[in-house]
């Protein structure tokens, strides 16, 4: 296919986005699918009590002997809490906001009853991460915009 005009670029252009969000929303909609545990989904439609789940979520409150998780899970606040006999994680001390991922025995009345595995990043760590993306995103783009140029004309990226 020839994409000479700068029509055909823009219909092709199209038609990748569009590629590209189907397959987004794929991904958004089945990846539940394919976990190792169960997650939110199964917990929330059949609650499988005495399994191993994996859950995860914002760290809202801590307890003596445990820690309350919160997660929006499609518009649903969803709150587990976490019975651990420590908030003295990998090194880590636990504190609200952190962001947690907890693989666990289900317990009743959303408890998870022995922790497995748990997976912390603190909320300073979180930040730093978004920061950081923000400068490598600005840096890449201030480097293509010293390369290249937009042509509205032909539709088209020149190298200046």
């Amino acid at each position: 296919m020839s994409l000479e005009t700068s029509r055909k670029r823009a219909v092709m252009g199209i038609i990748l986005i569009l590629l590209l969000i189907g397959l987004c929303i794929h991904y958004a909609n089945e990846y539940e699918i394919h976990l190792k545990h169960p997650s939110y989904g199964a917990i929330l439609s059949d609650y499988p009590q005495g399994e191993l789940v994996n859950v995860g979520g914002t760290v809202t409150h801590i307890y003596g002997d445990s820690f309350l998780v919160e997660e929006n899970y499609h518009g649903q606040i969803v709150a587990m809490k976490i019975i651990n006999s420590s908030t003295i994680i990998k090194n880590h001390k636990l504190s609200p906001q952190d962001k947690v991922s907890v693989v666990g025995v289900l317990g009743p009345d959303n408890q998870i009853v022995t922790v497995q595995e748990i997976d912390v990043n603190d909320y300073t760590g979180y930040v730093l991460l978004l920061f950081r993306s923000f400068l490598a995103l600005a840096f890449l783009f201030y480097i293509f915009n010293r390369y290249w140029c937009f042509n509205l004309e032909s539709f088209e990226f020149r190298r200046r």
